[in-house]
């Protein structure tokens, strides 16, 4: 069964759009500053997650064994990998710093994070997978990657702000991630569940695994926006009571990017204005 499985294609794509659905309706209304911070700072926060690893010289240990068991095109795939989460950290971060007027610093943001409440879901997220890998089936953690990252989906849910300067670069930088989330981070684990899948039983397996994951994704988002969704409508996305956030839709919208994004930030005058923060 390495062909596309409908149904698990249209489960994924509704808790899509369901990310996307948050990001925007927080954005819908005017909010206090504070929110608008403390959503950034758990994103910024886990957008530095590669900055630590490059840190803790995991790179360095691939390095010496290309050539020898790790294959050289992973490798390249790593490093672009980097590079573009990175770059996502380093825009988001100005954008904070832009509204905040305080300094970001990763490693002390990445430490808090550990044992913030805020962040409590973002943890049981990587730990979900953390135990897959360890103890769970190939087809189960193929599954649970299926769902990484929401394809970058609440990006998409951002990208059409309009107003001041924080929404307009918060635009341009969204489309910058969703298309690299797109090209490194959407359904990560598909392609590796598609080989896998030899029957309706092992269809049941995955949808399981896939619901599991991406409801925690689901409510780890709308705890970072606030709770703008009342749990009436978060449980009513879990059904499947919304339209489908299809790959293609999601790549139309951000199939332009600015060629220097930190151009545009840089001649922004500070603090950012805004037209979203009461």
């Amino acid at each position: 069964m390495e062909s596309s499985i409908p149904e698990l294609e249209e489960l994924v794509a509704k808790f899509r759009a369901g990310e996307a659905e948050v990001a925007a309706r927080f954005f819908e209304t005017k909010r206090p500053i504070e929110q608008h911070l403390g959503w950034l700072r758990f994103q910024v926060a886990r957008e530095a997650r590669n900055l630590e690893e490059i840190a803790d010289h995991q790179r360095c240990d691939l390095v010496n064994r290309v050539d020898d068991s790790v294959v050289r095109e992973d490798f390249v795939d790593q490093l672009t990998e980097d590079y573009q989460e990175v770059r996502h950290y380093a825009m988001l971060a100005y954008i904070y710093e832009g509204l905040s007027g305080e300094k970001v610093n990763w490693r002390e943001l990445r430490e808090k994070a550990k044992g913030a409440p805020w962040y409590h879901l973002s943890r049981r997220e990587h730990g979900r997978w953390a135990e897959l890998r360890e103890s769970g089936s190939k087809l189960e953690l193929a599954a649970a990657l299926f769902t990484r990252g929401g394809g970058g989906s609440v990006f998409y849910g951002l990208i059409a702000l309009k107003g001041g300067d924080y929404e307009f670069l918060l635009s341009e930088a969204s489309k910058i991630v969703l298309k690299d989330e797109l090209e490194h981070g959407a359904s990560e684990g598909r392609d590796e569940l598609y080989k896998l899948i030899q029957n309706r039983e092992d269809i049941k397996i995955s949808k399981k695994i896939i619901v599991e994951m991406s409801q925690i994704r689901l409510h780890m988002r709308n705890e970072q926006f606030s709770e703008v969704l009342p749990e009436r409508r978060i449980d009513e996305i879990s059904e499947g009571s919304i339209s489908s956030l299809s790959t293609d839709e999601m790549l139309r919208s951000c199939s332009k990017t600015t060629d220097d994004w930190f151009h545009l930030y840089h001649e922004k005058a500070k603090p950012l204005s805004a037209v979203s923060i009461s």
